[in-house]
């Protein structure tokens, strides 16, 4: 099993593996301590970590012989944005391939650039290629601020870096030039608690030996600050814990680098033999991204619950837990399994419920839960309408629909018939059990368009619960003919007329306008005049029968769809007649 890295308390020890290839300068393994927990402008939610004993003797910046300040030239550069040790803890180069100049003097930390040819490494790969890859993945970027010496201009800069050194202020020592580095790490209270050690590689890896130098006295060790007074000198932490500063360039002092991980990484459940906690690369799966329930369930009816996938970067199969809270009690679990629906009926003592899920994997990592909003019991049962949700198929006509609705608890309900999502009947106090007709006719139907449609049939009691009942369909019609309702009236039999037509009939459909001269006769001629309305020419009737008392037009206008990609439409018609 495992916990999350934030669980771990301040000065706990965690190890990270090295690459066989470098275990003989660093050894199997270089164990960190959590130096402090979501650390002010350090990135958020994350555990700061610095190793537990000195790594390495090396300088912090080479000498730069074609520097024009003399200082720089012989001792090394304390800017440290440009520093060696900076671009070498941040490399994951192989050997011989980290460093490249950072501004015109820079030079490598070759034998003959540091001091008196101690500790080199020039040659080196860089430190993230020494390490294991899994735990570089993992590394933060972080915005540090350092101090800049006067020779640069005063003042101060930022950078980024993945590792990085502590600054005078971070580890509890007095802020360079009045500047505060950042804040005090909470791993440093005091001098004893700056005193760091060698490891046994780094004692047996140094050309620089001292009779101080060893695994059981403390040792100089390195921080970002420059002595800000000065060109080349760099503030470190003394062997007693105190404050103290070296030449850039001397390879004599230690290194302690710092990271950032983030809060949410596993590392083992207790500690190994060695005292040291271990990452778990095994991730854990995400959080389900949502859960669905509803705002409100029935008692003595079914309520379900879903959640959406998770994800686990190592692919690993996820079994999704269930639990539930009643009445704003404890959660208890309610189903485990690789489904993610879950169901079960609601008893009449629940009055409020809550439903959680989570995600595990195979290796026992959990997600965080994914919550649900409260949800209400109602025990007053809602409506019960007939039948079930259907589709209805293409309708080319006016069309009906039989339903009934009853009431578990016998309460008056109120129905509304809706197309689209607007109501177009209401029917109020209905008969329960009665058998109501539903019907899409008429106005109502010919205004829709030739589409999928959708009808609802909401239930609503006076208690305050409804339900729906939802149906689809497909109008489809392919023609249609517009007449005038009445004929227009005339004194006299009409011989001509002129007729408009706003419409848009598209490629492949059809359009004929018909006019009749004699509408009030048993017998009504109609004659084709679609040319003369194409054309917006009068129309001439053949016709001269008229067996009617009275005189009038009508008008007749046909429109067939045919192979028309979009639609046909007749938005007018008008005209005059003599």
């Amino acid at each position: 099993m495992s916990k999350a890295l934030s669980s771990l308390a301040v000065g706990t020890k965690i190890e990270v593996p090295v690459l066989s290839a470098y275990q003989s300068r660093f050894g199997a393994k270089i164990v960190f301590k959590i130096a402090d927990k979501n650390h002010s402008g350090y990135p958020a939610n994350s555990v700061t970590l610095i190793a537990e004993k000195i790594i390495q003797l090396m300088c912090s910046d080479a000498k730069e012989p074609s520097n024009s300040n003399s200082d720089r030239k012989n001792y090394g550069n304390n800017r440290h944005i440009h520093s060696n040790i900076l671009q070498w803890l941040n490399s994951n180069a192989t050997a011989g391939k980290w460093y490249s100049a950072k501004h015109g003097q820079d030079a490598p930390p070759t034998n003959a650039n540091v001091w008196d040819n101690y500790n080199e490494y020039d040659a080196w790969a860089g430190f993230l290629a020494m390490l294991d890859p899994k735990f570089v993945a993992e590394l933060l970027n972080t915005t540090l601020t350092v101090v800049k010496s006067s020779t640069d201009g005063g003042s101060y800069e930022t950078f980024t870096a993945k590792m990085f050194l502590a600054s005078t202020t971070e580890v509890g020592l007095a802020n360079e030039n009045g500047i505060a580095e950042g804040s005090r790490l909470a791993l440093f209270s005091n001098d004893a608690s700056r005193v760091a050690y060698p490891t046994a590689e780094c004692v047996k890896n140094s050309e620089y030996t001292n009779s101080n130098f060893t695994v059981s006295k403390g040792w100089y060790w390195w921080l970002r600050t420059p002595s800000s007074s000065y060109a080349y000198l760099v503030r470190l932490v003394n062997s007693d814990g105190a404050l103290n500063y070296y030449v850039a360039w001397k390879g004599a002092g230690g290194v302690r680098p710092l990271c950032n991980l983030k809060s949410s990484i596993l590392v083992s459940d207790n500690p190994n033999s060695s005292g040291n906690y271990e990452i778990i690369y095994n991730t854990a799966p995400s959080a389900p991204p949502s859960i669905t329930a509803p705002k409100q369930c029935y008692s003595g009816q079914n309520i379900e619950i879903s959640c959406a996938a998770a994800t686990d970067p190592d692919g690993d199969a996820l079994t999704y837990v269930f639990e539930r809270s009643v009445n704003s009690g404890s959660w208890t679990q309610v189903q485990s399994s690789a489904a993610r629906t879950f169901s079960e009926m609601v008893s009449t003592a629940w009055n409020t419920l809550q439903y959680r899920v989570k995600a595990v994997d195979t290796a026992g990592n959990s997600s965080a839960y994914t919550t649900s909003g409260a949800i209400a019991v109602i025990h007053n049962q809602p409506p019960v309408i007939s039948g079930q949700n259907a589709d209805l198929g293409v309708k080319r006509e006016d069309f009906t629909y039989e339903y009934s609705v009853t009431d578990p608890d016998k309460d008056v309900v109120n129905v509304v018939e809706k197309i689209d999502g607007n109501p177009f009947n209401t029917r109020n106090n209905i008969t329960l059990g009665a058998t109501l007709t539903l019907s899409i006719s008429g106005d109502t139907f010919t205004a829709l368009t030739n589409a999928q449609h959708t009808i609802e049939i909401v239930a609503n009691d006076s208690a305050g619960n409804s339900a729906t009942r939802t149906l689809t369909f497909t109008k489809a019609i392919n023609s249609f003919v517009i007449s005038l309702s009445e004929p227009l009236e005339a004194n006299r039999q009409p011989t001509r007329c002129n007729i408009k037509v706003n419409r848009d009939i598209p490629a492949g459909g059809t359009f004929k306008v018909e006019a009749c001269n004699n509408p009030y006769d048993v017998a009504p001629i109609w004659e084709d005049c679609t040319n003369a309305v194409i054309a917006g020419l009068a129309h001439v009737f053949k016709n001269k029968t008229n067996t009617a008392v009275q005189f009038g037009l009508n008008i007749r206008v046909t429109v067939e769809r045919g192979d028309a990609l979009t639609a046909c439409w007749v938005s007018g018609i008008g005209g005059n007649f003599e």
